[in-house]
């Protein structure tokens, strides 16, 4: 039997083509008095006033990422980082996705929670503290 692929309808009635979820671990901190903070991943530039703001922060690393292709109708993928890991499960719900998240520290569970993912609507999530301040967990829907 042919494996099938789930599609949807835009708007305007064409079909809608698999997005593609962007996931990273990033450790957000600030710089030293007196110092230049580092530049900002390119990835993360389109929200920099949103994340220094909200944030409190003025430097971002991406310490982990990785994106997949919503082409399956429920999706499942690691991010991982050298002692963190993110855990995403991806149902497609329309243009958007439900997804079920848990974060690790090594094997130990720091957080599970579901959220509803759409385009143009990225997700930050505040995890620990880290010794050079907090660690981000970010989740964009990209075409």
């Amino acid at each position: 039997m042919e494996a099938r692929r789930p599609f949807a309808f835009s708007p305007g009635g064409g079909p809608v083509m698999p997005a593609k979820v962007w996931s990273a671990v990033v450790l957000a901190s600030k710089a030293k008095k007196g110092e230049k903070p580092a530049p900002l991943p390119s990835e993360l530039a389109p929200f920099a006033k949103q994340l220094t703001s909200f944030l409190g922060y003025d430097q971002f690393k991406i310490l982990g990422a990785k994106t997949e292709v919503m082409d399956k109708a429920d999706e499942h993928w690691i991010t991982p980082t050298k002692n963190f890991w993110l855990s995403t499960e991806a149902t497609r719900v329309g243009t958007s996705y439900r997804v079920k998240l848990g974060f690790f520290h090594d094997t130990r569970p720091l957080l599970k929670t579901e959220a509803v993912l759409g385009p143009g609507s990225p997700l930050f999530i505040r995890g620990p503290e880290h010794v050079s301040g907090q660690i981000i967990m970010v989740f964009e829907v990209k075409p």
